[in-house]
């Protein structure tokens, strides 16, 4: 079937699915990190008539995201997108006639939070699959055991470029840094840059984006005048950082980290006089979300990022995403947003393609399924998928597609 094909059918179920969810919602049970059991309702009331369409034991599909801490904003868009997935499936009557339920976990963004996590969804024989990870650091910690496990799961937001070919039971719906610096690095070069201070986080998702980008700004003749680093969640003062940044006569920043550190810096750079409308700066796809915005405030207009989705797009299955969220949720979906909801309708067709519904048939469905998302081509080699992504700058307080001449 062709794209647009494909797009219009997706597009109507998600309008048809959206109409019902005030009337048949998915079931989340949220345990946390390690506590005891709840069973609550996810986003909309169910309905008994609604549910009783759909027969047989629940299907269990394991979240672990951070739902605390500094990315916790992120971390709820991402379940919050994988819920109306859920809602969506179920409104169409679920998989082999079973309701799809989530079992809700929060990593902390911590990667012995993470391998915790794993854990108890690998030992839970009523875990079928697994939807993970915002940090590259806690999936690179959850990958072992479930590779052990012989249980799949997909990522929406794990960029590492050490994922790549680690495990045939990890999916990502993402670009890998490799992919993501190496386009920075282009933007900075096409945006007129020549010296470049250059800004990452130290762990596997920032400095996985620097050594890419770095590859790559040699082959386009960006120079390095100043190498700055800061810690995830601890790095507060980026006082000393700005000033290296000023006396190093740059022209252009590179920015690989999230969008709390993002904020500070950026707030702290124009208390110093540096203005992103003065000197360019590009941030990874981790600052592409409204958290940045939150995070930043004024600081933060002018910065250039990336990612595979805009609220802009006039293609019919996104808008019809992002009106379905607006109804679920009352806000417009992020970036992670729509990877995340990918990342669970690519699951649920690899799901519906398996003759029985067991952790290793839904594997190998998994390894040949070819899915038209609203993000792109979900079809996986070693991992990864390959994936256009579009440019982005905050203007006024949103985050604008636009293009880097």
């Amino acid at each position: 079937m062709k794209k647009k094909e494909k797009l219009k059918k997706m597009a109507a179920c998600i309008l048809a699915a959206a109409m019902m969810l005030s009337g048949c919602g998915s079931k989340e049970t949220s345990t946390g990190s390690a506590g005891g059991t709840d069973d609550t309702p996810a986003g909309t009331a169910e309905s008994a008539a609604e549910i009783s369409k759909v027969s047989g034991d629940a299907i269990k599909i394991g979240t672990s995201f951070p739902l605390s801490g500094s990315v916790a904003a992120d971390g709820k868009l991402i379940v919050d997108a994988i819920r109306l997935a859920v809602d969506q499936v179920n409104a169409e009557g679920g998989i082999q006639g079973r309701t799809v339920e989530i079992v809700s976990e929060d990593d902390e963004a911590d990667p012995t939070t993470a391998a915790s996590v794993a854990n108890k969804f690998a030992e839970d024989d009523s875990i079928l699959a697994v939807i993970t990870s915002y940090n590259s650091s806690c999936g690179l910690a959850q990958i072992p055991v479930y590779k052990e496990a012989g249980l799949s799961a997909v990522s929406p937001v794990t960029t590492s470029p050490d994922i790549t070919g680690m495990s045939d039971y990890y999916y990502r719906t993402c670009n890998n840094d490799g992919m993501v610096g190496a386009q920075c690095a282009d933007m900075l070069a096409t945006l007129g840059c020549k010296k470049i201070a250059v800004l990452y986080e130290i762990d596997d998702y920032g400095y996985g984006i620097y050594a890419k980008y770095g590859e790559r700004a040699k082959q386009v003749g960006l120079e390095e005048a100043t190498v700055q680093t800061f810690v995830y969640g601890e790095t507060k003062d980026f006082s000393t950082i700005v000033t290296a940044i000023k006396d190093s006569g740059a022209d252009g920043i590179f920015f690989a980290g999230l969008a709390t550190e993002m904020g500070l810096f950026a707030n702290q750079a124009l208390t110093q006089g540096i203005s992103f409308a003065d000197i360019p700066c590009v941030a990874a796809d981790g600052c592409n979300s409204p958290s940045t915005i939150e995070a930043g405030g004024e600081a933060v207009n002018g910065l250039y990022t990336l990612g595979p989705f805009s609220l802009e797009s006039e293609d019919a299955g996104v808008q019809a995403f992002i009106a379905s969220y607006k109804e679920a949720y009352g806000g417009e979906p992020s970036g992670w947003s729509a990877l995340a909801y990918d990342a669970a309708m690519t699951l649920f067709e690899a799901m519906k393609a398996c003759d029985t519904l067991d952790r290793e048939s839904i594997n190998t469905s998994l390894q040949s399924i070819s899915y038209e998302g609203i993000t792109g081509l979900n079809k996986f080699h070693d991992s990864d998928v390959s994936k256009t992504y579009l440019t982005f700058q905050i203007r006024d307080g949103e985050i604008r597609l636009t293009e880097i001449h």
